[in-house]
């Protein structure tokens, strides 16, 4: 019986490794998008003003 639980530990731990790198590796995917489309939104910007002289 003592295997079976720690089997289930390693396993429980196991899993929630996995779950922590993929929600960081979504977050820092979602950052860097985020901070891709302020960047062109700032461009727009810059350039409608610009124009708009």
């Amino acid at each position: 019986m003592p295997d079976a639980a720690l089997l289930e530990i390693l396993l429980g731990f196991g899993g929630f490794l996995i779950f922590y790198i993929w929600q960081r590796r979504s977050l820092a995917r979602d950052i860097r998008a985020r901070e891709e489309r302020e960047r062109l939104e700032r461009e727009n910007r810059a350039q409608s003003s610009e124009e708009a002289r």
